[in-house]
């Protein structure tokens, strides 16, 4: 989680999760806590910022309307409509919106971080690179600088940089589970799934019922070929996360992959019935990619399996 809250750090955001168990759990508790206490900005505007971690885009917008009818000039309000709309594609809409937020408040490093993201999502790499560099600048102990720089060098095809950064992030904020998710993520990339391995499990420590955690871990072990372990690690997933359905899309491919077609077909079907993830548009676009790929590997094995013959030998 990457965050723009003004009134609560990153890492007591964090602890916040944990508590509720997951993002999604978090946001609807502090959301029903903010409707009790309504005259609470601060809560307000952090059910927002909860909300759109949480994938859930037209609530955080709401939220975020309200937050700025109260309070017009909260700069990171506007950074975070911002980030929104460019997550669900409306880039020009992005752009004023993070251009009104720099007026507000030019020397905000979270206004910068949020900018990046957006910018990150509507694909410019080098204004995102921008704006996280000038965000560390502003603050060198904020980690989700580091870990935006990151990952526009990892999209960038550099893991090995990446990699770098996101240490960096991780060694900023210990407690950040995000940065040592990504920091797997990068080892992976670069193909150190032994590495990447280890990094997951040091995630999976820090928060056991972290979906995305046991997600990155489940891939990797696809990648290496140990079908059964990554099955474990799927399942660990979607336990925490019921209604990913990314990672039944995932499990599926990795069940065609060790040859459990109707397995596959299962975890498929289920991703299909949850639906492309959000308003993401990049979310939705790699959904796709990936239904399609687990379909293909679940071919393969049904055309495997036809062709097995009584008294074949293995």
């Amino acid at each position: 989680m990457n965050h723009t809250n003004p009134f609560m750090s990153g890492r007591d955001f964090e602890k916040l999760v944990r508590g509720c168990g997951n993002i999604k759990d978090a946001a609807r508790r502090i959301e029903a806590k903010s409707r009790e206490e309504p005259d609470d900005i601060a809560l307000l505007y952090t059910a927002a910022i909860a909300r759109m971690e949480s994938g859930s885009h037209k609530r955080a917008l709401r939220l975020l309307r309200e937050t700025l009818r109260r309070m017009p000039d909260l700069a990171p309000a506007h950074a975070a409509m911002g980030r929104i709309h460019a997550e669900m594609g409306r880039h020009k809409a992005a752009a004023v919106c993070c251009k009104r937020a720099i007026r507000f408040d030019p020397k905000s490093a979270i206004v910068r971080v949020t900018c990046g993201r957006a910018k990150l999502h509507a694909g410019k790499h080098a204004g995102a690179l921008r704006m996280f560099r000038a965000a560390a600048r502003l603050d060198p102990c904020r980690a989700d600088a580091y870990e935006g720089m990151g990952e526009v060098h990892l999209e960038a095809g550099r893991p090995a940089r990446a990699a770098r950064l996101f240490k960096r992030a991780a060694q900023i904020d210990p407690s950040s589970v995000q940065a040592v998710i990504s920091l797997g993520a990068a080892l992976s990339s670069a193909g150190r799934f032994k590495k990447a391995l280890s990094v997951f499990d040091r995630a999976i420590a820090m928060h056991p019922d972290l979906s995305q955690a046991h997600l990155m871990r489940a891939v990797t072990l696809t990648e290496m070929g140990r079908y059964d372990e990554a099955e474990e690690s799927y399942s660990a997933c979607v336990a925490a996360d019921p209604d990913n359905a990314l990672a039944w899309a995932m499990r599926a491919d990795n069940h065609g992959c060790a040859g459990r077609a109707k397995d596959g077909r299962r975890c498929v079907e289920k991703a299909v019935a949850l639906g492309r993830p959000g308003k993401d548009r990049d979310a939705a676009k790699r959904f796709d990619d990936i239904v399609s790929q687990a379909l293909i590997s679940i071919v393969d094995a049904e055309e495997g399996e036809r062709e097995q013959l009584p008294g074949d030998v293995h």
